[in-house]
């Protein structure tokens, strides 16, 4: 069965409508489906619909709901991905293969070493609602049936709260995981729900921010083998070890 995105406001649960108006003419037209033909529905909250087309028309796709149930391609596990501000569109890449790979939430940090900045105010706000539209997108092209959410960015104290909250998290690091002292693979052996991810910028963590953070009870150091990795694959590397080591691969 196809699915298709449409707006949480299309969705009326009270009348069982549902309305499509961004796919329509892929639907109509590529497609070629017709009033009795069915489709899955997702809007992005992790609940999905399977639905009957009713009416095709210039000004959208209706449809009729015909059973509600969660989502099948989320998974179980919630990965927040910390990330360093790194330099220009990097960021773009690694929300959309976050996203790809099943992390439920990117905040993006302000870090020592941050060259770049995502400024307050207007142009800020400019940058994440971008970065917002990428998430979706990716959401949508990988089937997913949660849309992740792209924070704000935060100073490394408001990072720390957030972190707190998680049952685990994974710094990467490499003075401290290429020492042998912390095994990705032993982390991640314990029993977690949740799970943070923290990257630092191109410049790496400075020492007082890796004091800081390895000071978390709930904060582990790792390394990913002897190569160092650029800040836009680390961060990636992990989250697929992650989802496989925890059976959503």
């Amino acid at each position: 069965m196809r699915r298709f995105f449409t707006e949480p406001e299309n969705i009326n649960k009270n009348t069982g409508v549902i309305i499509i108006s961004e796919d329509a003419a892929h639907i109509s037209r590529v497609l070629r489906m017709e009033p009795g033909d069915m489709i899955l529905v997702f809007d992005g909250s992790g609940a999905e619909y399977e639905a009957e087309i009713t009416e095709i028309s210039g000004d959208g796709i209706l449809a009729e709901i015909r059973a509600e149930k969660d989502s099948e391609y989320e998974p179980k596990i919630k990965v927040t991905l910390f990330q360093g501000i790194p330099k220009s569109g990097k960021l773009e890449t690694i929300v959309q293969k976050a996203v790809e790979l099943g992390a439920v939430r990117i905040v993006p940090y302000r870090a020592d070493r941050s060259v770049a900045k995502i400024p307050e105010g207007p142009k800020g706000e400019q940058k994440i609602a971008r970065l917002g539209k990428i998430a979706r997108e990716a959401a949508k092209q990988c089937g997913r049936g949660l849309i992740p959410e792209v924070a704000n960015a935060v100073s490394l104290s408001e990072m720390l709260d957030m972190i707190k909250k998680l049952d685990i998290a994974v710094m990467l690091y490499e003075e401290l995981g290429h020492a042998g002292e912390k095994n990705l693979k032993d982390i991640l052996s314990r029993e977690a729900e949740t799970i943070g991810v923290i990257i630092g910028p191109e410049g790496g963590f400075s020492a007082k921010e890796a004091e800081t953070l390895t000071g978390l009870d709930n904060v582990f150091a790792a390394g990913l083998g002897p190569r160092i990795l650029r800040t836009e694959t680390a961060g990636i590397a992990a989250l697929s070890i992650i989802m496989y080591e925890k059976d959503e691969i």
